[in-house]
């Protein structure tokens, strides 16, 4: 049996999952319909994991460590700042040069992102917090993302959730985030305790 995974291995996870993305989104050419849909993706998992990295791993931040508001008040931006290129990116009537130029720049800011969470945060949360308690928040991260929509490539069908998440309508990235906490709210463990 696998031992249970902590908070900072499941973002980790996350975190090469969206690398993965990332590397997908590149190879493709603007304008290929799988870039699209890749991107629809990369949405979706962007902002699963910010909601969960918001509900379960910045609250821990503030509280356990050395000047934490400042670590989580600049990381929060950092979201924030991916989201709104995101909802950029959704717009149907983008050029391919603009297209590919937002997406361009949501990958980089991305990346920048975790290689700050995995370089300096992951590291400080290691040594101001016991091993049980970080499994603990690993297995309410699980399960709060769980419920989220999942990725899906075009050739399988896609489940209801996914389905009503990405259908027209407002933007896909508050689509996800009304789907994960409530139309209107954000995400805090208190709005949406999983089961």
């Amino acid at each position: 049996m696998n031992p249970p995974e902590d908070l900072i291995t499941v973002l980790t996870e996350d975190h090469r999952e969206l690398n993965q993305l990332f590397t997908e989104l590149e190879v493709l050419s603007g304008g290929e319909p799988l870039q699209r849909s890749l991107t629809d993706q990369m949405i979706i998992e962007t902002v699963r994991h910010s909601v969960a990295e918001e509900a379960y791993f910045y609250p821990v931040v503030r509280e356990y460590l050395p000047d934490g508001d400042r670590i989580a008040d600049g990381a929060c931006g950092e979201h924030e700042h991916v989201e709104k290129i995101l909802e950029q990116l959704e717009r149907s009537d983008l050029p391919d040069d603009h297209f590919s130029l937002l997406l361009s720049w949501a990958i980089i800011s991305a990346r920048r992102h975790i290689a700050d969470e995995e370089e300096r945060i992951f590291p400080l949360l290691a040594a101001h917090l016991s091993r049980e308690m970080l499994v603990s928040l690993g297995e309410k991260a699980k399960k709060a993302k769980a419920g989220a929509p999942s990725r899906c490539t075009s050739g399988e069908p896609q489940p209801p959730l996914l389905h009503t998440i990405v259908k027209s309508g407002i933007g896909l990235v508050e689509r996800v985030r009304d789907n994960l906490c409530g139309p209107g709210k954000a995400y805090s463990p208190a709005s949406r305790e999983p089961e």
